[in-house]
C-alpha cells in the first residue's frame, strides 16, 4: 500500500526553513505519530500478525524525501516557500492500515528541524496511489538516498558506492534478510539478480542524530537503475525500500518515469 501525504506549512509557528539534512527527523516524527495512540497501534499490529516487539520501522514501511516545489537552498538550509508539500509512504501490512493511518495522521501537527531552524506542518490529506504490477525486470529511481554499508577489516564503517562490486550484492542480501525477518521463514525463491545503473549516481551525505553527541554522517546515492530479480522481491523492495538505514528515511524507490 502506497500513500501520498500532503502537508500544509505553518510558517507562523516556527518559520519556513529546514535543515537540508532532514530525513532522520522526518522518519522519527512519522514514527512518533503512528505510535502516539499505543492502543490503536497495538491493535493494528495484531490485525496484521505483528507484535509490539517487532521492529516495524525496519521491516514493513519506507518513506520518501519531502517534495518541495520551487526549492531554494542556501548553504545547509532549505527554504520552504510554498503553502503545501508532500511525501510518500509505503506499507507492507494492509489489514486496516488505511483507516489506522487516517486516524493517527490526519489533521495532526508535527515539526522537524534542528537547533538552527525548524518547520511545523499539519497533515491535511492522505491519498491512495494506484497499485503496481511487478515483473522480472523493473526500472526505478531512488526518492531518498540508497545507503549500503560494509565493515572494513579494521571494523570501521564503509559506505559503498554503486561502482563497488559488492554494492548490489549486499543490497539484495539485506533485502532477502528483511523479507525472511518479516515473513518468519526462509526465502526459497530465486535469488539471482542483475543490477544495472541507468544514469550517473549522485552522492549525497546526510547528517543524522543532529544536535546530539551521536551525530554522524550517512552517505547514500540517488540512483536510476534497472533491477532484474524475482517479482516477489521486486514488490518487497518497492514497498520496504532498498539498502541500509531504511528506518532513518533512506532507500525509498519509485518506478522510473519515462518521457513519452
Amino acid at each position: 500500500m502506497r500513500l501520498k501525504i500532503t502537508l500544509e506549512v505553518l510558517p507562523l509557528v516556527s518559520g519556513n526553513i529546514l535543515p537540508i539534512s532532514y530525513q532522520f527527523e522526518l522518519a522519527a516524527a512519522f514514527h512518533r505519530l503512528i505510535t502516539s495512540d499505543k492502543q490503536a497501534y497495538e491493535k493494528w499490529l495484531s490485525a496484521n500478525g505483528l507484535s509490539p516487539l517487532d521492529n516495524i520501522r525496519q521491516k514493513v514501511y519506507s518513506l520518501s524525501n519531502l517534495y518541495v516545489p520551487k526549492v531554494y537552498v542556501e548553504t545547509d538550509r532549505l527554504y520552504v516557500n510554498v503553502p503545501r508539500i508532500q511525501f510518500w509512504v509505503s506499507f507492507l501490512p494492509e489489514v486496516e492500515t488505511r483507516s489506522f493511518l487516517t486516524q493517527q495522521l490526519l489533521e495532526k501537527q508535527f515539526s522537524i528541524g534542528d537547533c538552527k531552524s525548524a518547520v511545523t506542518f499539519v497533515i491535511t490529506a492522505i491519498d491512495d496511489i494506484s497499485p503496481v504490477s511487478f515483473y522480472d525486470v523493473m526500472e526505478y529511481q531512488s526518492i531518498s538516498p540508497v545507503v549500503v554499508k560494509a565493515l572494513r577489516p579494521n571494523n570501521t564503517l564503509d559506505y559503498l558506492s554503486p561502482d563497488n562490486p559488492y554494492f548490489s550484492q549486499f543490497m539484495i542480501e539485506d533485502l532477502i534478510e528483511r523479507w525472511e525477518s518479516f515473513y518468519k521463514r526462509p526465502y526459497e525463491g530465486d535469488r539471482a539478480f542483475q543490477f544495472t545503473l541507468l544514469a550517473q549516481p549522485r552522492r549525497k551525505a546526510v547528517s543524522i542524530f543532529t544536535d546530539t553527541p551521536h551525530r554522524q554522517k550517512v552517505v547514500g546515492y540517488m540512483l536510476k537503475f534497472r533491477l532484474q530479480m524475482s517479482p516477489v522481491l521486486q514488490e518487497f523492495a518497492y514497498v520496504c525500500g532498498l539498502g541500509d538505514d531504511i528506518c532513518y528515511g533512506f532507500g525509498y524507490i519509485e518506478l522510473l518515469k519515462k518521457k513519452k
